[in-house]
């Protein structure tokens, strides 16, 4: 859907007119009905005003994601509380290209997340992995957080990280049409390949989880960059047991 269609389908679901959105959110309604009619589009502050009004993401309404949730430009209110808040440690990292895997991070860093972002109101359902790699650009840089809510399946366009192997995982949007034999892992970098499963290789993927929103590394590259530089030294056994250890923290 484009997002006018996204924002009248917003309008049926809730079952709110144009005049009661306008003014509940401060907007002119002549600008809203020339969007919904298709004369013009909104301003990026008015998208910002509709998201927060429906509790959807701005990213949802661009089209960027069907997860009316996730949120790919995330920023930490600054006015939360520390019962609002929920520490996470960064337990893993994960490739953002497909010769890599999800593996135990040693370094102990932690990731603030507000509790409202947690659905399932259950700290146990979700982990967060730093990303390692450039495939995902330009929305996930090298070194950036994602926290990831727990489940083996995916609605078709959603960001996930997916093994699709006995050895690798990645982070990629995945595509699929129910019923057919194949599922895409696309990377958001035009400069990378579009990997497509098909067939009995679709038995060994393994999702491990569906991203619902990033934290952006400041200092790109960093830590991240020296910590894939240390796993892919260590010798095939040792990145085994190591991920492993990985698998076993997310059961």
């Amino acid at each position: 859907m484009t997002t006018i269609e996204k924002i009248q389908s917003l309008l049926a679901q809730n079952k709110i007119s144009v005049y009661k959105l306008s003014k509940e959110i401060g907007l002119n309604k002549t600008f809203l009905t020339n969007w919904t009619s298709g004369k013009a589009k909104p301003s990026a502050d008015a998208l910002s005003k509709i998201a927060d009004y429906f509790h959807v993401s701005v990213d949802y309404l661009l089209g960027r994601t069907d997860n009316p949730n996730f949120n790919s430009e995330l920023k930490l209110p600054d006015n939360l509380t520390p019962e609002e808040v929920v520490m996470f440690p960064v337990i893993g990292m994960i490739a953002a290209g497909y010769d890599g895997n999800v593996s135990f991070d040693p370094m102990g860093d932690e990731i603030p997340v507000p509790e409202y972002l947690l659905k399932t109101h259950n700290p146990n359902d979700y982990f967060v992995l730093q990303v390692i790699g450039n495939s995902m650009l330009p929305t996930y840089h090298n070194g950036d957080k994602v926290l990831i809510r727990k489940t083996d399946s995916v609605d078709s366009g959603t960001i996930a990280a997916v093994g699709f192997d006995t050895e690798n995982a990645t982070l990629k949007k995945v595509e699929y049409v129910k019923g057919e034999n194949w599922m895409k892992l696309i990377p958001l970098n035009p400069d990378f390949p579009v990997k497509e499963i098909k067939g009995a290789d679709l038995d060994l993927c393994h999702v491990y989880g569906e991203v619902v929103c990033k934290f952006d590394n400041h200092v790109r590259g960093g830590d991240a960059g020296r910590f894939a530089e240390q796993f892919n030294s260590l010798s095939k056994e040792q990145q085994q047991t190591i991920m492993q250890l990985m698998k076993s923290m997310l059961n």
